[in-house]
Order: structure tokens, then sequence, then C-alpha cells
């Protein structure tokens, strides 16, 4: 479905670039989105060398370089969260070529035109959301270390914690000050700075970390041989390596690309209920 999805967009009149509108850009979020790009495709490189060289290598590839896969697998339904209202917006001045979400089977919403940011989220979904989750399950083992017998519980709010202050805080550098993208559909009272067109609602910590904490519990539920759970078997089954090696990338896409859907889905439901759009809106946020 997401092969299909690309390349009919590619092939649509789609496949152009968001209109800025007739506002103008202010100097200082187009040099923002600027540095965020480069810094977004640098950081790139040196990874991809990094995970090549390292299957390379050993000649297998471990749960961190099959998360990064599998999230990467998952960034077709980045737009999602607008599939029966639009909720969510991208700063049109990024480079982009429009969306591939009207192709996404069950797209409901007559709003199609979302600004997405090609250098910036297929390399953050990539190496950003993996790397999010090792950050979790950092935390979650120095607990683990600390109280031997912390449970589930305490191990979920370590990740949580985690994750707000890293990506939960750029999340809301990238909606406040840089104006890299924006939540118009949203619930105001229940959002930080409610009415403006850089509101940031609060149930975004909750759900958003959730996937990188159920990510980083997956990690940490490698074995010896690091197959974590989603993947224990695999080696007693007969044929090639290469088969093997296939359905284990194929147990972290359908991971995933679940966490993502839940997410998603839930985000774009609540837009249903949501309040209406700021009156602030910048052109360049509207994605029209």
């Amino acid at each position: 479905a997401q092969g299909y999805a690309y390349v009919a967009w590619i092939r649509s009149a789609d496949f152009r670039p968001v209109d800025l509108g007739a506002d103008p850009v202010p100097d200082s979020v187009k040099s923002m989105i600027d540095h965020y790009e480069w810094a977004s495709v640098l950081i790139l490189i040196p990874v991809a060398i990094w995970f090549i060289f390292g299957i390379a290598k050993s000649r297998n590839i471990d749960a961190v370089r099959l998360m990064m896969i599998g999230w990467l697998s998952a960034y077709w339904l980045d737009p999602w969260l607008n599939f029966l209202r639009p909720m969510f917006t991208y700063n049109a001045y990024a480079l982009n070529f429009g969306c591939w979400c009207r192709f996404i089977p069950f797209w409901q919403s007559s709003h199609t035109r979302i600004a997405e940011p090609l250098l910036i989220d297929a390399p953050s979904y990539f190496y950003t959301f993996t790397g999010t989750a090792v950050v979790a399950l950092w935390a979650m083992r120095v607990v683990r270390k600390r109280w031997h017998r912390a449970g589930n519980v305490r191990l979920t709010l370590a990740g949580f914690a985690a994750i707000w202050m890293t990506m939960g805080m750029l999340d809301i550098a990238a909606s406040r000050f840089m104006g890299f993208d924006a939540w118009p559909g949203a619930f105001q009272r229940a959002s930080f700075w409610g009415g403006h067109y850089y509101q940031f609602p609060v149930y975004e910590f909750l759900l958003f970390p959730s996937v990188f904490v159920a990510s980083a519990f997956l990690l940490m539920s490698a074995d010896n041989n690091g197959y974590t759970a989603i993947e224990r078997g695999v080696d007693r089954l007969d044929g090639h390596a290469a088969l093997r090696t296939a359905l284990r990338v194929l147990a972290f896409v359908a991971f995933c690309n679940v966490l993502n859907l839940v997410y998603t889905t839930a985000m774009g439901v609540h837009a249903l209920y949501a309040d209406p759009w700021p009156a602030d809106m910048p052109s360049w946020l509207v994605n029209k």
C-alpha cells in the first residue's frame, strides 16, 4: 500500500511544493528551517555509514538497525494525523513536494495539500525515532540497575521522562520557536499557548512518547542472542539465512507501522472534536 501511495503521488499533479500564501515567512524562521534541513542531512551521512558498515562487518543485523528500518517504513503514515480533518501542518518553506496522503487507503479528509518536509522528516524517521527509543531504553536500564525489582510502571515512567527531556523539548521548540510545524486542530484549553498558531497540545506529550516507550520495551526484551520478543523462534526455521533476516525485517516493519497507525489514528479521531483553528494562522503554515 505504501509503495502504491508513493508512486501514485509522484506521478500525480499533487507532486509539487505547497504554496506559501500571502504572508511573508520571517527571516528568522527561514534561517532556522534552513539550518534544520542541513543538520538533518549532515547527521544522516555518518548514521548511514554506521548503519551499513555495522551490517557488513558483523554479517548480521541487530535489533537497533532493524528498528531503524521499521520506523523508516512507517514514514508513509506521517500525514495520517489528518485523515479525517486537518489538524497538523508543516511550514511550506521547507523543501517539500506536497504529500501522498490522498493515495493512502481509507483517507477521508478533503485536505490533501500537506507540506511534508522531506529533508527533515524522512531522516528523522530513520534515525531520530529509534534514537529516541534508545534514550528511553537507557533510562529504563539505569532504573533497573538502581532498583533491581523495578516493575514495568517504574520503567515506563523512566522512559517517558527521558523522552520528555529530549524529543519532547524538540517538539515544543519546533512548534513554538522554529515555526516548523503547527497543531491548529487541538483542544485549546488542553494546550500550551492555546488559541495561537504555535499552540502545543499537552496530550501529545502522552500519546507520542508512548510509541517510543513501547519501542524501548521491545529492545529491552532482546535475549542473549540479540533476538527481541517479535523475532524469537526465527532461528529455528529451516531455509536460507536471507529468509530469516527478511522475516525479522518484516516483524519490525509491522511493529513500527502498527505503533504509528495507532498513534496517528488516535490523534486524527480527536480532531473531529477539537476547537476551530486559531485565527492567527500564517499562510505558510496553512498548507493549501
